[in-house]
């Protein structure tokens, strides 16, 4: 006897796609959350100005809601992951783009380059696994 799969059963590299998405949500939702809640114990230790941090945290939600819609909808929708996917580069280049511009603490330093890697992180992995994904 050989095991069939459902007509409607999920091909495991987008069900992955689809967790990697809500694993990225969740790291952006508890960056947003701590932005937010702590901006001005953050803009102390990292040396970037509190308007800027501000930002940061309310675009991080606005991101976090586009993940999570992303996430959930069904058929997984190519174009909205790879609009993630860019956005996460942005992300990444713009994160360079901040420590250039501003003066950061050391501790500013290696938090913003530390977020950055975790961006790059999901950026090519959500970017793989569109690529076996069988998304529209």
């Amino acid at each position: 006897m050989t095991a069939t799969h459902a007509p409607t059963a999920v091909p495991t590299s987008e069900r992955t796609l689809r967790r990697v998405l809500v694993a990225d949500a969740l790291v952006g939702l508890a960056a947003a959350v701590g932005l937010l809640a702590a901006t001005d114990l953050y803009a102390r230790l990292t040396g970037l100005p509190v308007p800027v941090l501000r930002g940061v945290g309310l675009t991080l939600v606005g991101y976090v809601v586009a993940l999570t819609w992303t996430s959930r909808v069904h058929p997984l929708r190519r174009r909205a992951v790879r609009a993630l996917v860019v956005a996460n580069w942005a992300w990444v280049v713009a994160s360079a783009a901040l420590l250039v511009a501003l003066p950061a603490t050391p501790f500013g330093v290696v938090s913003v380059v530390g977020q950055a890697v975790v961006v790059a992180g999901f950026a090519v992995a959500e970017g793989r696994l569109l690529r076996h994904s069988s998304a529209p």
